[in-house]
């Protein structure tokens, strides 16, 4: 089985003189990304989404679906555009490793898009039934929820409330916009947001992340410099024999 591919992709730099046009700039140290898919419509996108990530910013892509998002759109296509196997909704070990452990350790960034109310109410929950909920649950890298949520399921305080439970959680939730539901033809505000705006709020949390970390990395040094000067002026109260 051919591994995902990684080191022939071009990682994002600051060679990049610009930004893919109409998309934002965004920054990953290795250049990966994870798609964490479900059973709704907007997943019949992912085809494209995976081809302007790999072509237009350079980044190695993985998929995982759930049962339904797997009925939805070919696996097959996936794994020809991400030149990887598409992971889930099987829990194969063939390969030799964890799968969930192994797929939440790989990525940059993880894309949960588009995200159902079924599996936005197991992951503010806390349930991990799925290679794809577990997956994220585990990961240590930002994870983007795109929601895709009946206009009427919408209005559920249940449903709401899963929604802030997410972003308490440190969850990135990126506003859903306007989509042709697939039940009425009518345009509905409900719907998965566009790769655009998910881009966009995946650079600003990548941003934020980076501060973070070189705030934190700033304090480490200065602690062991203090402990450091600490230490030498404790040696040097040491009476001598």
């Amino acid at each position: 089985m051919p591994e995902p591919q990684d080191e022939g992709a071009t990682r994002v730099s600051a060679e990049r003189p610009a930004p893919p046009r109409g998309l934002p700039r965004v920054t990953l140290e290795r250049g990966r990304v994870l798609f964490v898919s479900s059973g709704a419509i907007g997943v019949t996108a992912l085809p494209e989404w995976v081809l302007a990530l790999r072509f237009r910013y350079g980044w190695s892509v993985r998929v995982c679906l759930t049962h339904s998002a797997d009925r939805l759109v070919s696996r097959h296509a996936l794994a020809a555009l991400t030149q990887a196997p598409v992971e889930g909704p099987d829990w194969p070990t063939e390969r030799g490793v964890v799968p969930h452990q192994e797929l939440a350790e790989w990525p940059d960034l993880v894309i949960a898009a588009p995200a159902t109310t079924n599996f936005v109410a197991k992951c503010a929950a806390g349930m991990a039934d799925s290679l794809a909920l577990t997956t994220v649950l585990c990961t240590g890298a930002p994870v983007l929820i795109a929601p895709s949520i009946p206009e009427n399921a919408l209005l559920r305080p249940a449903v709401r409330r899963n929604l802030r439970l997410l972003e308490e959680d440190g969850y990135h939730l990126v506003p859903m916009g306007p989509a042709v539901s697939a039940h009425r033809g009518t345009v509905s505000p409900s719907g998965m947001p566009g790769l655009p705006a998910i881009l966009k709020v995946a650079a600003r949390v990548l941003e934020k992340t980076e501060k973070s970390d070189e705030t934190e990395k700033r304090e480490k040094a200065e602690q062991a410099e203090k402990t450091g000067r600490e230490s030498a002026i404790d040696a040097g109260r040491q009476p001598v024999g």
